[in-house]
């Protein structure tokens, strides 16, 4: 049994100063034996250092002190003891300092204590008492190597496991149309998706559209249009939610339908035109830390680019670049508007190699679709007609390439899986009837009547 706090804490500092001795003694000692609970913390943490055959000094031991809630520094811990030159590990400390300056600064101390040390001028009490003050502030000035960037297998094992529970935080969300959630997997977090078309073919309403049914599911959304306000865009969200054009309604009618959409998770960013990149993160970013976003949708890439005119392929991907990374670092999904260049003719289907500027444009986003829809005079005077959604690349294994048929209403503005019936539209040309109905979607391969052949 220990007595006395000075008795314990000379324990404790034997065991720092000879740890290959700690065997023999920190079996016959119990927590029980330390009168206060900060001596009682420090011996549990060299006890824990010693059963994982860990470093034992002053810096493990005040890192593992950090893990049982203790902030007590290795500065505190050097002086248990009279904790002195000769027992602290001087190669563990050179590996650990953090800044090179500091180990630089740490060498050359060392060497010079060791030349003091051979001066029998130089008092060895006043050389050892200078030493560990000296040491002290080092290591006040430093700090252990610590890399979130490397980790060992083992590390992703509970994200594994929860693949197997099913709530991984890389599962998809479902959106609600039957073939474009088969075949994606889902909208995953931490992933950038393009959508790109030709002009007209839609790209703007169906993110819209896909904004609106995440924020039924009660997923916060953010989107930043700079082709349209806000205002044009609550407008087609109206429509969606009442099923009808606004134009058919009185202030009366349409006032339920506003007060239902403006309790969803929507949010904006109120501009219109040009926005720099940076300005763009500081939305994100904040979008996230207070509204809680989870999906983000940009319309469109060109309109926050600035580049000279032989400068676009590397303006386009260090744009790509910088938002692919907001959507790892906040474990955001961001949808991203991208034109395609000029086509060779119209009503044509945008294919990756279309896609105008950079190859990054193919490369760096983790999914790219794909809208194309019929042009014929009937599609148009039909107030409801189909799309073909190409998918044409989904780098998560859940998902697969191909392509599948949605049923666009104009009148309520909003997308849902097509049903048996309608007309199957061949690209470039006006929309045939055939006689029965042909599959609604493959993956990986072609629709029974050819809509891309």
């Amino acid at each position: 049994m220990l007595s006395g706090t000075e008795f314990e804490k000379g324990f404790l500092g034997y065991c720092l100063r000879f740890p290959d001795n700690i065997t023999l003694s920190i079996d016959e000692i119990a927590t029980e034996d330390f009168s206060s609970t900060k001596l009682k913390a420090i011996f549990n943490s060299l006890k824990s250092l010693h059963e994982k055959k860990a470093p034992i000094d002053p810096l493990s031991l005040s890192n593992e002190l950090k893990v049982q809630g203790w902030e007590i520094p290795a500065s505190e811990i050097i002086e248990l003891e009279d904790f002195s030159f000769d027992g602290i590990d001087v190669i563990y400390y050179k590996d650990q300092i953090k800044t090179s300056s500091q180990r630089r600064k740490l060498h050359n101390f060392l060497t010079e204590a060791i030349k003091d040390a051979e001066n029998p001028l130089i008092e060895f009490a006043d050389l050892e008492e200078r030493i560990g003050q000296g040491i002290i502030q080092i290591l006040n000035r430093s700090k252990p190597f610590e890399s979130n960037l490397l980790k060992p297998t083992e590390s992703f094992f509970p994200e594994i496991k929860e693949l197997f529970n099913g709530r991984s935080i890389n599962g998809g969300v479902r959106t609600g149309w039957e073939e474009f959630d088969r075949l994606m997997g889902g909208l995953r977090p931490n992933e950038l998706t393009e959508i790109t078309g030709e002009t007209g073919s839609g790209k703007t309403t169906f993110s819209v559209n896909l904004g609106y049914k995440l924020a039924k599911k009660a997923y916060p959304i953010l989107i930043a249009s700079f082709e349209m306000r806000p205002l044009a865009v609550v407008k087609k969200m109206l429509q969606t939610e009442s099923g009808r054009p606004i134009s058919s309604h009185s202030l009366d009618s349409i006032s339920p339908f506003f007060l239902s959409l403006s309790s969803l998770p929507i949010f904006f960013v109120d501009t219109y035109g040009e926005m720099a990149l940076p300005q763009l993160k500081r939305l994100i970013y904040y979008s996230k830390r207070v509204c809680g976003v989870q999906f983000v949708i940009l319309d469109h890439l060109h309109f926050f680019l600035k580049y000279q005119a032989d400068q676009e392929r590397q303006a386009i991907d260090q744009a790509l670049r910088d938002i692919k990374s907001w959507a790892m670092e906040l474990g955001i999904h961001i949808i991203l508007i991208v034109h395609p260049t000029k086509l060779t003719y119209d009503n044509k289907v945008v294919h990756l190699n279309d896609l105008k500027g950079s190859s990054g444009l193919k490369q760096i986003p983790d999914n790219v679709l794909s809208i194309w829809r019929p042009r014929g005079e009937d599609d148009l005077k039909n107030p409801q007609n189909e799309i073909v959604l190409y998918i044409l690349k989904v780098r998560d294994d859940d998902g697969d390439e191909g392509k599948l048929i949605l049923t666009f209403d104009k009148r309520s503005q909003s997308y849902s899986d097509s049903r048996p019936g309608f007309a199957r539209p061949v690209e470039g040309k006006a929309s045939p009837e055939l006689p029965s109905p042909s599959p609604r979607s493959f993956s990986g391969k072609e629709l029974a009547s050819g809509y891309d052949r």
